[in-house]
């Protein structure tokens, strides 16, 4: 990725933030490490209020260096991307997409499945998950997710087995730091499940890429890369060796520098 162009940041979550981010790579990497407003929780619609303030940082940054804005989404961040792409294709540059989560409520059924495969207790949780299948509305999507917020091991198996010391790393941050915010996610989830689905393929002009972790617990690896390929037509798909955090398990080398480093292409 040129290094030279300007790069925005959009974390995962919705309600997290980029603080573990500016903590591991500071002013090493050419990259505006943004933290999307939790004020949006205060909008009639907060995922769409979301989508504004992002639209607004890119072409701050545009204006601001006078060349087309990249994009490094997360996760949840791949939502504002699309929606990015969408309506400023001709402002964006690169898009590197690390973890894309479409489908957020199959997401969590597959992390809160694997949690529960992992330990038996969470009986709650256990009764919350069973209602959300039978009928999967906003109210009971944000019930399983407080429940799964409020287990205080859940963060763990978003790593690969590898990752132990990145994991610790961020469990310690995540204790002293305003890493996350639950009412951010809650209120900002609510919304974006009304929201009608994307139907239109982007036509942004530059190379896209989606970096997939293969042990990411979140990840339908084959269903994720079939819809972000059909949504971004020119998008290339990588594999590569990690958890759900794929930019802090892995050097910047493995997931920024992809026109070199990128380790497995994937044609799933």
């Amino acid at each position: 990725m040129d290094s030279h162009a300007p790069t925005l940041f959009l974390h995962g979550g919705p309600g997290l933030s980029a603080i573990a981010e500016r903590a591991l790579y500071g002013l090493a990497l050419p990259i505006h490490w943004w933290d999307q407003p939790r004020s949006v929780v205060l909008f009639a619609r907060p995922f769409a209020a979301l989508v504004d303030a992002a639209q607004e940082e890119v072409e701050r940054l545009a204006h601001a260096y006078s060349q087309p804005v990249n994009l490094v989404a997360h996760a949840f961040g791949a939502h504002l991307a699309l929606r990015l792409a969408m309506r400023l294709p001709n402002r964006l540059g690169k898009i590197v997409l690390l973890a894309p989560v479409y489908d957020l409520a199959d997401a969590f059924v597959r992390f809160a499945t694997c949690l529960c495969l992992k330990d038996q207790s969470y009986e709650p949780f256990l009764v919350a998950l069973d209602e959300f299948r039978a009928s999967r509305d906003v109210s009971r999507f944000a019930r399983v997710a407080a429940q799964i917020a409020s287990i205080a091991s859940f963060v763990d198996l978003s790593w690969s087995p590898g990752a132990s010391a990145s994991r610790h790393w961020y469990v310690n941050l995540l204790a002293h730091q305003p890493v996350f915010d639950l009412n951010t996610f809650e209120v900002v989830v609510k919304d974006f499940l009304l929201e009608d689905p994307i139907p239109v393929a982007t036509t942004v002009a530059d190379s896209v890429h989606l970096i997939l972790g293969n042990k990411d617990p979140f990840t339908d690896i084959k269903a994720e890369s079939r819809i972000w390929v059909e949504l971004f037509p020119n998008a290339v798909s990588y594999l590569v060796d990690s958890g759900h955090f794929v930019h802090l398990e892995r050097p910047s080398e493995v997931w920024w520098k992809t026109r070199r480093s990128l380790e497995c292409k994937t044609d799933v």
